[in-house]
C-alpha cells in the first residue's frame, strides 16, 4: 500500500513537472512569438547573449566612441538599436526623437532601472526618480537659485586665487601644468566652500584622495551598471571587483565631519538647516551632498580641461579671449561682468558642444511610447547620446552653422551678442524639468576660471598627439592628461 501510494506521488510529480515545463515552454515561445513583433529600428549586429558588450571595452568606456561610429551606419534616421547584455538599447542621435523621450521626463520616462544596481553606493538628486526626485529637487532649488549663486561668488574667489598661485608654482618649477589633475582639486575645493562653508585646501595640498574617490565611485557606478551578474552581492567578490562600497563609506564620513563643522551661513549646508518645514534627513543629506561631490567636482573640471586644450590648440583664439580680459579687475567678479565676456561666453558654449562632459545619458519608459512611427512598450531602454546630437543635428545646423564637426567658437558671435540656439546651448547641462541644478552654479565657476587663467597665463602651442577619449559614467574624459606648457602673461 505505502509502495502504490509513493508510485502514485512520484507520477502526480512527474504529470506536474511535465505540466510545468509544457506552461514555461508556452511562456517563452509567448515571449518569442511577442519579440519577433516588436517593431524595430535599424539594429547593430551583435554576439548572442552578450550582444555588444564585447566591443565597448572594459567597464563600457568605448560606448561613445562606438555610438558615433554605428549612428554613421546605421542611424540614418536619427535613432537606431541595439543588443545589451541581452537588453534592447534604443538610441537616439537626433533631437528630433529625443526631444519625443524627454518631454515625458521625469514621470513617464526615467534613467535606467540598472541604476537600481547602484543604489547602495550612488544616491541623491542626481540619481533618484518619482516623488523622492520631486521633493530633493524642492528643497535643493533654493540653495542653486541666482541670488544664492551671488553669495557664493566670495568663496569661488578665494579658491580661484588658490588655483592661480599652484599654476604659478608650476610655472615658477619649469614644470608644464597638468590641468587634468589640477582642476579636479579646485572644483571639489569650490564644491567644499560652497556647500559647508570652508575648504579642505585640496588645492594647496595636492591631495587628490577625494578626487579619487569621485573618479572610484563613477567607476564603480558604470561596471554595475553593464555588468552581467550582480558580483556586489556575492560575499567577497564586490570588493575584487570595483571600490564602491569602500568609498562610499568614506565619502559618508568626510560629508559628516564637514557638515558638523560647517561655518558660513551663505553655505548649502546652513541653508537647508535653516530651512523651516520640509527638511532632509542625515542620511539624505549624506546621499545629495555626495552626489553633489560628484557632479559638481567631475563634470566642471573636464569642461575646463578641454576648453584649456582647445586655447592652447588655437593661439590666435586665445589672443582674442585675453584681449577681451585684459583690463578686467582683480577680485571678486559678479554675474554680470561675466556675462558680458563674449569671447570667453563662446568659447565656455562651444566646448560643451564640442567636447562636453556629458557625452550620454540613459532612459527608460515607464509606459508605452510612439517614437518614429513605431510602438515601444513600457520598459523600453534608450541612450541619448548628446555628443552625437551636438555635433551633427539638423536643427542645430541650421541655427550656427553646418560645420558641427569643427571646433568654432565664433559660431555663438551674432551682431546683437550670444547666439541663442535653445535648447541645444544648455543641452550639456540636460533638458526640462531634469536639467541640471547647479548649471548656474557650473557655468559661473566655468567663465571665471578660463577669464582668471587667460587673463594672468599663456597657454603655449598644443604639439601632442590629439587627446584621445574615453567615457567615464556619462562623462568625456580624456585618455591620458591635459598637460599644458605655461607662462606668465605680460601686457
Amino acid at each position: 500500500m505505502a509502495l502504490s501510494t509513493l508510485q502514485q506521488m512520484a507520477t502526480e510529480r512527474r504529470g506536474l513537472a511535465i505540466a510545468l515545463a509544457g506552461v514555461s515552454a508556452s511562456v517563452l515561445a509567448i515571449k518569442l512569438f511577442l519579440r519577433s513583433r516588436v517593431e524595430r529600428f535599424q539594429q547593430v549586429p551583435s554576439w548572442p547573449v552578450v550582444g555588444v558588450l564585447p566591443s565597448l571595452g572594459p567597464g563600457a568606456k568605448l560606448i561613445a566612441h562606438k555610438i558615433h561610429e554605428w549612428a554613421d551606419q546605421y542611424g540614418e534616421e536619427g535613432v537606431f538599436e541595439f543588443n545589451l547584455a541581452g537588453n534592447r538599447i534604443v538610441c537616439l542621435v537626433s533631437w528630433e526623437h529625443a526631444k519625443t523621450v524627454f518631454s515625458m521626463r521625469p514621470m513617464k520616462v526615467q534613467r535606467f532601472s540598472v541604476f537600481q544596481n547602484a543604489k547602495d553606493i550612488a544616491a541623491g538628486i542626481f540619481f533618484s526618480e518619482g516623488e523622492r526626485w520631486k521633493r530633493e529637487r524642492r528643497i535643493l532649488s533654493p540653495a542653486f537659485g541666482t541670488k544664492s549663486v551671488d553669495g557664493y561668488i566670495p568663496a569661488i574667489e578665494d579658491v580661484t586665487q588658490s588655483l592661480l598661485r599652484e599654476i604659478e608654482k608650476d610655472v615658477a618649477a619649469g614644470h608644464e601644468v597638468n590641468f587634468s589633475s589640477l582642476l579636479p582639486l579646485y572644483t571639489a575645493d569650490v564644491i567644499c566652500s560652497t556647500a559647508f562653508g570652508q575648504q579642505l585646501n585640496m588645492l594647496s595640498s595636492r591631495s587628490s584622495d577625494l578626487v579619487d574617490d569621485v573618479k572610484g565611485m563613477f567607476a564603480a557606478v558604470q561596471s554595475r551598471m553593464y555588468a552581467i551578474l550582480p558580483y556586489w552581492k556575492i560575499p567577497g567578490l564586490g570588493p575584487l571587483v570595483d571600490d564602491g562600497d569602500k568609498i562610499r563609506r568614506s565619502m559618508d564620513k568626510r560629508c559628516m565631519e564637514a557638515m558638523e563643522n560647517a561655518k558660513s551661513g551663505k553655505s548649502i549646508a546652513e541653508k537647508l538647516r535653516a530651512m523651516a518645514d520640509d527638511k532632509f534627513t542625515t542620511r539624505e543629506l549624506l546621499d545629495n551632498f555626495a552626489a553633489l561631490f560628484a557632479a559638481g567636482t567631475d563634470t566642471t573640471s573636464l569642461a575646463l580641461s578641454w576648453v584649456f586644450y582647445h586655447l592652447s590648440c588655437d593661439q590666435q583664439l586665445q589672443e582674442a579671449v585675453a584681449q577681451e580680459v585684459r583690463k578686467l579687475p582683480d577680485g571678486e567678479l559678479g554675474l554680470e561682468q561675466l556675462n558680458s565676456l563674449r569671447m570667453v561666453r563662446a568659447v565656455w558654449l562651444e566646448t560643451l558642444r564640442f567636447t562636453g562632459p556629458a557625452e550620454i545619458l540613459g532612459l527608460e519608459t515607464t509606459q508605452e511610447l510612439v517614437l518614429a512611427g513605431r510602438k515601444l512598450p513600457p520598459g523600453t531602454q534608450f541612450i541619448t547620446s548628446f555628443g552625437r546630437i551636438l555635433r551633427s543635428d539638423p536643427q542645430l545646423k541650421r541655427l550656427v552653422g553646418n560645420d558641427l564637426d569643427v571646433y568654432r567658437p565664433s559660431r555663438w558671435l551674432g551682431p546683437e551678442g550670444i547666439v541663442s540656439a535653445q535648447p541645444f546651448d544648455t543641452l550639456a547641462f540636460g533638458y526640462g524639468p531634469r536639467i541640471c541644478l547647479g548649471m548656474r552654479l557650473a557655468e559661473y565657476e566655468g567663465l571665471l576660471t578660463i577669464a582668471k587663467v587667460i587673463q594672468k597665463f599663456v597657454l603655449l602651442k598644443w604639439e601632442k598627439p590629439t587627446p584621445e577619449a574615453v567615457t567615464s559614467f556619462v562623462s568625456n574624459e580624456p585618455v591620458e592628461p591635459i598637460s599644458i606648457r605655461v607662462q606668465p602673461r605680460t601686457w
